[in-house]
């Protein structure tokens, strides 16, 4: 053991450090010690009373030290990545200053989408192209299931791809709700009448894709000019509406010829010869006949004298008596066999009618469309068989075209003739058939999904 030894008082005492108790200290100057243990600096007052001290833990001094080299790696990094996400940005172009960063408010932008759907209906428009006509409301989506800001509005959609053409409000009319009737029918002219709640009539332009309404006061109609308390479309296939005015009476109300027959007038016109007939061509199914049940239903092709806009009444085939007139008649009473009454006929202008396809058996049949060129049928030829849906040549009866089994179809009375086939149109879905590639498409109008 070391000593230091001084003369205070003629005693001697040894150096002890203040902190560690350990006599082993290295002394700096005169009165100031360091212990080698605890590295403690420490001095004695020259009355060797008071031993102050300094402690410094090396401890201390390494993690100041590591916490230094830490800081310095860490902010180190951040400029060597800040410096390369600089370099590597596309955006560093020539000339160009750099980005500035600042905090944007976060918006919504608030999005229209349809929220009813109430109508749709297929059309050709002037290409000869499908096209969908949707009649509904569009509304500001602000969550799930809230809406703002309704509008009643028609949609127009190619149907080869279903993309959106245009969309529009429709005028003058307040509100659409799912419990609104609404009724179309697509006319001759190529325009679609539209009538809502059986009481306004519109009419939509396939060329022009508007929809307008009908101001009966300005058809110059004195019939109509009273107002329509309720429109409907004709009960039969003609072009024409069903109408009673306000002072209720029953009107027959035909745009294409700007016509208004009374009832007595409509069921007279009929069969009325027309000023400016035309030959046409029509296929129907035959129906199940009371009489003679055991009559195979048949393929019925008819010609008749037509004229655009003008009363028609469609005829219906079966095997039928004919008595000879009107009046009571019995199991006894003569008669002749026919398959369509002579009135029928005569009211139809029925020029003339044969079985299109006599060598085929029918269990049910149904005419989904035709023209000059092919005419196209659905029908089952077994109780248990599937329906088969074909399209012959309407004049040969040839069969051009047999649907493949596995190919989606739909049924609709909502059929449109088009340059390259056709398109039926049933509720949310679209069924688009190409004859000339022989390719169909199942669309469902999923819009805004």
């Amino acid at each position: 053991m070391r000593f230091f030894i001084r003369e205070m008082a003629k005693r001697i005492k040894a150096v002890k450090c203040p902190q560690c108790g350990s006599t082993r200290a290295k002394e700096l100057r005169p009165d100031y010690y360091k212990c080698s243990s605890c590295q403690t600096e420490f001095f004695i007052d020259s009355d060797d009373i008071n031993i102050n001290h300094k402690y410094e833990n090396p401890l201390n001094k390494i993690n100041v030290k590591h916490a230094l080299i830490s800081i310095s790696v860490i902010v180190g990094c951040f400029i060597f990545i800040s410096i390369v996400r600089y370099v590597l940005s596309p955006k560093t172009f020539y000339n160009q200053p750099p980005s500035v960063t600042v905090a944007e408010e976060k918006t919504d932008k608030p999005v229209v989408v349809w929220n009813k759907i109430v109508k749709f209906r297929g059309f050709a428009n002037t290409d000869g192209e499908g096209m969908i006509l949707i009649i509904g409301a569009r509304a500001t989506k602000k969550d799930y299931s809230t809406y703002e800001d309704e509008t009643p509005s028609y949609g127009i959609y190619r149907a080869t791809d279903s993309s959106e053409v245009a969309i529009k409000p429709i005028r003058n009319i307040d509100n659409i709700n799912f419990t609104d009737i609404i009724e179309t029918k697509l006319f001759e002219n190529g325009k679609i009448y539209v009538i809502i709640n059986n009481k306004r009539l519109f009419v939509f332009d396939t060329g022009r894709y508007e929809l307008d309404e009908v101001q009966f006061q300005s058809l110059n109609l004195p019939e109509l000019a009273k107002g329509v308390f309720e429109i409907r479309f004709e009960p039969e296939e003609g072009d024409g509406f069903k109408v009673i005015n306000e002072l209720g009476k029953e009107l027959y109300y035909f745009p294409i010829i700007n016509k208004v027959y009374t009832a007595e007038g409509y069921y007279a016109a009929r069969g009325m010869k027309l000023p400016n007939a035309k030959k046409r061509v029509g296929f129907r199914f035959s129906g199940k006949s009371d009489y003679f049940p055991d009559e195979k239903i048949q393929l019925i092709k008819y010609y008749y004298w037509w004229q655009i806009g003008y009363p028609v009444y469609q005829p219906g085939f079966k095997w039928d008596k004919d008595f000879g007139g009107s009046g009571i008649f019995t199991d006894r009473s003569p008669y002749r066999k026919v398959l369509i009454l002579p009135y029928i006929r005569e009211k139809s202008r029925m020029i003339s009618f044969s079985d299109f396809t006599p060598n085929r058996d029918y269990i049910s049949g149904h005419v989904l469309a035709y023209n000059d060129q092919e005419v196209m049928i659905a029908f089952k030829p077994t109780l248990s068989g599937n329906t088969i849906v074909q399209i012959l040549d309407a004049a040969t009866a040839e069969i051009k075209w047999t649907i493949p089994a596995d190919m989606p179809y739909i049924i609709s009375d909502d059929a449109v003739v088009l340059k390259d086939g056709y398109l039926f149109t049933k509720h949310e879905k679209s069924w688009l058939l190409n004859t000339k590639n022989k390719k169909g498409k199942l669309i469902e109008w999923n819009l805004d999904e």
